[in-house]
């Protein structure tokens, strides 16, 4: 969904290909981990993404925004500054932390939407409260507000045409929702009914 909405794909690209770049060849990736252990890092490796497991990007774009200040001084100390330099752009971090943060809401909502004893109106409460909220960022968007997004608030030089693109992005997402699930307007009233005891 987020893909398609925010063309999410040219971050998401670079991040695997980054993740790739440590995890595939054996030498790099025991280094990597010998130098996490070294500097007492909380996290011991990157993961790896699953195509198959939307909720994956969401996992590893957080392993590797926690790791990234570890990440660019493995890379400078092997003295291949260039397997990260996107790291270090400021313009490119910009769109890593925004799409990092909208993962995160986005796992969240499904981790509500999982596990036992979910009824169909718990599964809609979680969507429409979902769509409010992608409401809510747009509008704090709009006014600068980056409160419910932590990380893209901790880069110093979000412009304001970039947070303008995300807010538009944010709308478009929300049209993406209430489009995939139109199929449940005809039965809104039932859904939002209280059931009472006879």
């Amino acid at each position: 969904m987020c893909k398609s909405a925010l063309n999410m794909k040219p971050v998401l690209d670079a991040v695997v290909k980054l993740v790739n770049t440590i995890r595939s060849r054996g030498l790099t990736h025991r280094q990597f981990r010998d130098f996490l252990q070294s500097v007492q890092s909380e996290y011991s490796d990157v993961l790896y993404y699953t195509k198959v497991m939307w909720l994956s990007a969401g996992c590893v774009f957080e392993r590797v925004w926690q790791l990234k200040d570890g990440i660019v001084s493995f890379f400078h100390e092997k003295q291949c500054s260039a397997e990260c330099e996107m790291l270090e752009d400021t313009e490119w971090l910009s769109d890593f932390a925004f799409f990092t943060d909208l993962l995160c809401h986005m796992n969240n909502l499904n981790v509500k939407m999982q596990g036992k004893n979910q009824l169909i109106d718990d599964i809609w409460a979680h969507l429409k409260a979902f769509k409010l909220k992608l409401n809510l960022f747009a509008l704090q968007l709009a006014k600068n507000g980056l409160s419910h997004f932590s990380r893209l608030n901790s880069i110093p030089s979000a412009n304001e045409e970039k947070l303008k693109n995300y807010e538009d992005g944010l709308k478009k997402l929300h049209f993406e929702f209430e489009r995939r699930f139109q199929d449940f307007s005809p039965i809104q009233t039932e859904l939002e009914l209280p059931c009472l005891s006879t």
